[in-house]
C-alpha cells in the first residue's frame, strides 16, 4: 500500500476517527464520574448534616424529659434546696448508670447566682466547688429558662441542656444540667448511613495539657500533634489519615464543603465536612464525612469498558464497511481504468472499459472509454497519414 494513495489516506482518516472516538468516550466517562462523585460527596455532607441536626433535637428532647422528671421529685428538690450533697448523691447516684447507658454522660447540679459553682457532679462526685462561667451558664441565668446547645470544654465537646431547679416555694434552688458527648453521635450516624465520621475540634478553643491529661484518663492516644489546627476527638474508623484537611475549621461554610476524592487499594472514597457550632453560634469544630463509593466506581469502570468496546467494535465495523464500499465502488473500478490505459499505451487497442454504473465513476468510465476509442482511431490512421 502506497503512503500517498487514496486508500492509505482514507484508512488513516478512519483510524484517526477511531482514536478520537475512543478518547472522547474516555474523557466523557471520566468527566461523568467526576461530576457524579462530587454529587455523591455533596449528598453525603448534606445528609450527614441533616441527620446530625435530627439527632441533636432528639437528644435535647430526651434530656429535657429527664430533667422535667427530676425537678418534680420532692425528695431530690428538698435535698438540693437544703444543700445536702450526700443526701442528693444518695438519691440521684443510682440513676446515673441508667442514664449513662442511654448516652447521658454528664449530670451536674449548680448553686444559684451569684456564686453559681458546681455543687455535685454525678459523673465525678469527688470534684465540686468550681465555677464554670460558660456561655450556657450565663444564658440560663439571664433567661431563667431551659437553655440547650453544644458546649466545648477544655477536652471535649458535648450537647447540653441546663435549666433552673425550683425549690418548694417556687424560688430557684440552683440549676441542673445534662450532657451527652457529641462523639457518640457519629457511631449512631454510621449505623444509619454506612459512612465513616470524625469529630474535629479546633485547638484554639482547647487546652493542650488538659487534652493530654484526659487522653490518659480515657486511655486514648494523645493525637494533639497529628494536625496543626485541630484534633480528632472521636471517629468511627481506626484510620486517622483519612481526616485530612488544610485550613481553619472556622472557615468551613455553613452548607459544608466537599473535599478531594482519594483511593486506598481497590477502594475509592469521597469526603467532606460541615461546621459544628457551640451554643453561642461560634464554629469550634467540624464533622468529617467519608463515603466509600467503590461500588459506584466499579460500575462506572465497567460502563466505561463496555462503551470503549462498543465504540471500537462499531468504528472498526464502520471502517471495514467504508473500505469495502470504497473498494467496490471506486478503487477497483479505477484500477481497471488504469490497467486498460496501460494496455493501450502498450499497444493493446482492443481491451474496452466496461461502464458499470451511472454514478460519478461510471461517468468517468464512459468518458475514458470514448477517449480510448478516439485515441485508438487516431493511432490506427497514423500509417495512412505518414504515407500521404
Amino acid at each position: 500500500m502506497k503512503w500517498n494513495s487514496i486508500r492509505t489516506k482514507v484508512l488513516a482518516t478512519l483510524l484517526i476517527c477511531l482514536v478520537v472516538g475512543v478518547g472522547g468516550i474516555v474523557a466523557l466517562t471520566g468527566y461523568s464520574f467526576e461530576r457524579n462523585s462530587q454529587a455523591l460527596a455533596a449528598e453525603s455532607v448534606t445528609g450527614a448534616q441533616k441527620l446530625f441536626t435530627i439527632l441533636e433535637a432528639r437528644e435535647i428532647s430526651k434530656m429535657t424529659a429527664v430533667s422535667q422528671m427530676l425537678i418534680t421529685n420532692p425528695q431530690v428538690r428538698d435535698a438540693f434546696a437544703a444543700k445536702d450533697r450526700d443526701r442528693l448523691l444518695a438519691l440521684t447516684g443510682p440513676l446515673y448508670p441508667q442514664l449513662k447507658s442511654q448516652g447521658i454522660t454528664n449530670w451536674m447540679f449548680q448553686t444559684p447566682q451569684p456564686d453559681m459553682v458546681v455543687f455535685l457532679r454525678l459523673h465525678n462526685p469527688a470534684k465540686f466547688g468550681d465555677a464554670l462561667n460558660r456561655y450556657i451558664d450565663k444564658q440560663v441565668v439571664s433567661t431563667q429558662a431551659l437553655v440547650s446547645g453544644n458546649e466545648l470544654a477544655k477536652a471535649g465537646f458535648a450537647l447540653r441542656i441546663q435549666r433552673p431547679f425550683p425549690d418548694a416555694k417556687g424560688g430557684v434552688a440552683g440549676y441542673v444540667e445534662f450532657g451527652e458527648e457529641l462523639g457518640q453521635f457519629i457511631h449512631a450516624m454510621k449505623d444509619q448511613t454506612g459512612c465513616d465520621y470524625g469529630l474535629l475540634l479546633s485547638k484554639k478553643s482547647m487546652d493542650r495539657q488538659f487534652w493530654a491529661d484526659s487522653s490518659k484518663v480515657w486511655k486514648r492516644r494523645d493525637n494533639w500533634d497529628d494536625n496543626p489546627n485541630f484534633v480528632v476527638a472521636d471517629k468511627t474508623t481506626a484510620d486517622d489519615s483519612i481526616f485530612r484537611f488544610q485550613g481553619e475549621l472556622s472557615a468551613v461554610p455553613e452548607q459544608g464543603k466537599v473535599l478531594e476524592r482519594f483511593q486506598r487499594g481497590n477502594s475509592v472514597f469521597v469526603r467532606g465536612l460541615f461546621p459544628v457550632r457551640d451554643a453561642a453560634g461560634s464554629t469550634v469544630g467540624a464533622m468529617f464525612v467519608v463515603r466509600d463509593i467503590s461500588s459506584f466506581y466499579r460500575v462506572m469502570r465497567r460502563t466505561q469498558q463496555l462503551l470503549l468496546l462498543l465504540t471500537v467494535v462499531a468504528l472498526s465495523v464502520v471502517t471495514i464497511l467504508v473500505l469495502m464500499l470504497l473498494n467496490r465502488l471506486v478503487f477497483r473500478r479505477l484500477d481497471h481504468i488504469v490497467i486498460v490505459a496501460t494496455r493501450v499505451v502498450g499497444g493493446d487497442y482492443h481491451t474496452e472499459i466496461d461502464v458499470t454504473s451511472d454514478d460519478e465513476v461510471g461517468q468517468f468510465e464512459k468518458l475514458f472509454e470514448q477517449f480510448r476509442r478516439v485515441f485508438v482511431d487516431v493511432l490506427e490512421h497514423v500509417p495512412e497519414l505518414v504515407e500521404k
